[in-house]
């Protein structure tokens, strides 16, 4: 459970004849260390499909305009060659002239997201809370 600590100060200065009121009021939040690390997990989960989708879409750009084989370019094939695989065959794939239209890297875009998000319902399901994690 979440335990909400609010704190007031009141002080008093006298300026002249007046009397002067400040009141600072500073409230935090404690979380429990159990939810914090499920939330961390729940982040570092998004990061990684995101940066997978990331590599998938470069991979689906470079391969549609037909891009040299240079540099950057071999890097992100030999990277995503690994995460495409599974999907590869599913659809047919269209050639015209250098164009390449990938589509195992579309697919595997929709399927990473599907099973993190499956993945991060399943830390929620776990969690004490029912409200998603932030």
């Amino acid at each position: 459970m979440t335990e909400t600590k609010v704190r007031k100060t009141v002080t008093t200065k006298r300026l002249g004849n007046t009397d002067v009121y400040q009141e600072d009021v500073s409230a935090s939040e404690e979380v429990e260390a159990e939810q914090f690390a499920l939330a961390k997990v729940s982040q570092f989960l998004w990061f990684i499909g995101h940066l997978i989708a990331t590599l998938l879409v470069l991979r689906f750009i470079f391969l549609i305009l037909g891009a040299n084989l240079t540099g950057i370019v071999r890097f992100i094939y030999n990277i995503t060659n690994v995460l495409v695989i599974p999907f590869r065959g599913i659809f047919p794939n269209i050639r015209e002239g250098v164009s390449y239209f990938d589509t195992a890297a579309l697919l595997g875009i929709v399927m990473y997201y599907l099973i993190i998000l499956l993945i991060d319902r399943l830390i929620l399901l776990f969690s004490k809370s029912t409200e998603p994690m932030e």
